[in-house]
């Protein structure tokens, strides 16, 4: 199977995850719903060390997967925040934002000047961001300010960040050291749940308010747990066939579909919108990797 088509079934099973964390939020916290979800996932997962030498890993490898999974762990806590503090339909498209973020950072960091397409491409991602928030009657910069200034959307504008950095962990061991996708989806979820865990500790969460938690919703966290594993393992197949930008730039046409089927789902305000803000986040991620 191409990259292409596995950077697509990955991008739908990630709109169902979306759609099933949202309306889960509604009933657990973000960092319980963390936990648990990667308890679960890890449940689902132990098929791997029967089937794989799950410690056949070179200490540079390891390193690596450590790092990174804990990076991925933070930054899916983040989104979890994101989605509970606000509809899915506005807090899903800043995803999109990932490709303008890097190459801005880069600017930043490294001198690398952006290309014209570039700037097309981040001057359509601004005008996306800018429609999410639009209101009738409201100022110019107010939609933007919102979006970047207020603070609602901080930790999913963090999520962006540290994903581009998860990804390229991503890259380097499926691709570079040729660790298995399965090994490296056991290992990330057994950092996830250490780090979910060591957050619950600290914030002294009884481990009764979990149980409970866990007894209640079991049927939605089943099935965030499959379609997360189903997304992630088809996430990693087609980084190793394919550049690792173009299969996230694929996989985040997830946010449309979430948006629309999340949206619709929850009754969401100002939808069409936002969807369509969505459409052109993700157009303007393909635009900006084009001259990559």
């Amino acid at each position: 199977m191409s990259w292409v088509a596995l950077a697509t079934l990955s991008a739908l099973a990630s709109a169902g995850a979306a759609v099933a964390q949202k309306r889960t939020l509604f009933r657990l916290g973000a960092l319980e719903l963390s936990f648990l979800l990667a308890l679960a996932v890890l449940a689902l997962s132990l098929y791997v060390p029967l089937t794989a030498d799950v410690l056949a890993l070179t200490p540079r490898a390891f390193a690596v997967l450590a790092a990174k999974s804990v990076v991925g762990g933070v930054a899916f806590l983040l989104v979890m925040v994101a989605l509970e503090r606000n509809p899915i339909s506005g807090a899903l498209p800043l995803m999109g934002l990932t490709p303008a973020v890097t190459g801005v950072l880069a600017t930043v960091m490294l001198r690398d000047a952006l290309r014209p397409g570039e700037w097309a491409g981040l001057a359509l991602m601004t005008a996306g961001a800018w429609a999410l928030e639009a209101k009738p009657r409201a100022g110019a910069l107010r939609p933007l300010a919102e979006v970047f200034a207020s603070g609602r959307y901080r930790p999913m504008l963090g999520a962006v960040l540290l994903f581009a950095l998860s990804s390229v962990g991503d890259k380097l061991l499926v691709g570079d050291m040729g660790v298995p996708p399965g090994v490296v989806l056991f290992h990330q979820h057994v950092v996830y749940a250490a780090v979910f865990g060591v957050l619950l500790l600290a914030r002294r969460v009884p481990p009764a308010a979990l149980v409970r938690g866990a007894r209640e919703q079991w049927p939605l966290l089943l099935a965030i747990a499959a379609l997360t594993l189903a997304y992630r393992f088809l996430q990693l197949q087609a980084t190793r066939e394919g550049p690792v930008a173009l299969v996230l730039a694929v996989k985040r046409t997830s946010i449309v579909w979430a948006s629309l089927l999340g949206g619709r789902l929850f009754a969401e305000e100002r939808l069409a919108r936002r969807v369509l803000a969505a459409l052109v986040i993700v157009a303007a991620g393909f635009l900006f990797l084009a001259h990559q």
